[in-house]
């Protein structure tokens, strides 16, 4: 996938570093993440439906032609859909993209998929960098655990695309792998049946697993163009169509609608507790922890939290709620939030009242932080006061955070964005995110 990005990323700086590999001696795998995919739709809290880039907008790359829409993802006895259909007097077609919203250093992947068939299809499982702490994106690096390709020629029903993008040295490789062209050669078609797919992700190498075999073992570390580590990973299942590489030599449309089914996607990391277990969640394919495991690692880079406020003002607030009389007075905020250590200081807490039927902005503050002097409680969190201009209707209203990072790029301009943040609020939404939901405010008259 990593040709499709250069288009669409920047450079930045991260703090942390590549940590030593050494042989793990105890511990096990402990699911960190999974989805099961057993409700009737998406659960939006741990997906996106978009790429990253392009403020997460983006919905195809370069000469692909399709465009990723929600309507495209179905879920059904247990069983997620991204459908590839070319709709009545279009150009282009319809399919579908999933992304997490966790993010991830190292550990085993694993997800059990039906691929799907037909000369021009593109379904891919991929590891891709997220923002780092400033709030930019970095590629390399990334990881493709495997991009199904059919063009009739070059790439055919029984062949699957798998490699990690940078170099690396292949110490184990299984016969049907190729390494000329990072692909595995089946002795049937790949799209006759369901599969295992498995990635074991070290600090050091990584290794593809298919239904249980190893396929092939590569050096490998996740850096970015500077040498640096890359930020953490979230995880993509998409189902392009044509392009390039796909299309090459034509599409068959007629072998349309197709879809790339996935039942499951399982995350374990390596931990050296009691916490570890033999086996990823209930999978029988997951490789030896003894062996594919790694020491203390990385499971995540550290971010800000925004945690739950009790009150706005003199109203306290209950369940993720507050009720304000319209006082026309401004409003007086106390946001909590926890830091990382060593988190970088060049940081703006923006918060803004938004309107919850439409989403526009009704009012906002800015407070220039100074990490070195905000007044911390006991507990190590730090409260950082804000005031709101005055509500000049009654309504119902959702207050949401952000933290604004100052930066320059590689070419020494100076940029702003929002920083990824983690949100423990008492309001449903994904745990990571560039703006956090704090509460939702009922303005009476």
């Amino acid at each position: 996938m990593h040709q499709r990005l250069v288009n669409f990323l920047s450079a930045a700086t991260v703090i942390l570093t590549i940590l030593p590999v050494a042989p793990a001696k105890s511990g096990g795998w402990e699911l960190v993440f999974s989805d099961e995919f057993n409700g009737n739709q998406l659960d939006r809290n741990k997906w996106a439906t978009r790429f990253i880039y392009s403020n997460e907008t983006l919905d195809h790359f370069n000469d692909e032609i399709q465009r990723y829409r929600d309507s495209q993802i179905t879920l059904s006895d247990g069983v997620l859909d991204l459908t590839a259909e070319k709709k009545p007097g279009a150009n282009l077609f319809d399919s579908g993209l999933i992304r997490s919203h966790r993010t991830f250093y190292y550990g085993y992947y694993e997800a059990r998929v039906f691929l799907p068939s037909g000369k021009g299809i593109w379904p891919a499982f991929w590891l891709e960098a997220d923002y780092d702490q400033d709030g930019r994106t970095w590629h390399p690096p990334e990881i493709d655990i495997f991009e199904y390709v059919i063009n009739g020629v070059e790439d055919k029903p029984n062949m699957l695309h798998s490699n990690a993008a940078g170099r690396g040295d292949y110490v184990f490789t299984d016969p049907s792998f190729q390494t000329k062209f990072a692909e595995m050669m089946g002795k049937e078609n790949l799209n006759e049946g369901w599969h295992v797919a498995g990635m074991a992700w070290q600090p050091d190498r990584v290794t593809l697993f298919w239904d249980g075999r190893r396929i092939y073992t590569k050096t490998y570390q996740w850096l970015r163009r500077d040498g640096q580590l890359g930020p953490p990973a979230h995880i993509d299942f998409n189902f392009a169509v044509g392009g390039g590489w796909a299309g090459r030599h034509g599409i068959d449309e007629s072998a349309f609608p197709q879809k790339f089914r996935v039942d499951y996607i399982r995350v374990c990391q390596f931990t050296s507790s009691d916490k570890g277990k033999r086996q990823c969640g209930p999978s029988e394919m997951t490789p030896d922890p003894q062996e594919f495991g790694y020491a203390d690692a990385p499971n995540d880079m550290p971010k800000p939290a925004f945690l739950r406020m009790d009150h706005v003002g003199d109203a306290r607030a209950n369940s993720g709620a507050v009720a304000l009389p319209m006082t026309g007075n401004r409003l007086d905020l106390t946001v909590p939030i926890k830091f990382p250590e060593q988190y970088p200081s060049e940081r703006t807490l923006r918060v803004s009242l938004m309107d919850e039927a439409t989403g526009a902005v009704v009012t906002s503050a800015s407070q220039r932080l100074d990490l070195a002097s905000i007044t911390k409680r006991p507990d190590g969190t730090a409260a950082v006061d804000v005031s709101l201009p005055a509500l000049q209707r009654p309504g119902r209203f959702r207050l949401d955070a952000t933290l604004i990072a100052e930066s320059v790029d590689a070419k020494g301009a100076k940029q702003t964005q929002p920083a990824p943040a983690t949100c423990s609020t008492d309001m449903p939404q994904p745990v990571k995110a560039r703006s956090c939901q704090l509460l939702r405010v009922d303005v009476q008259r």
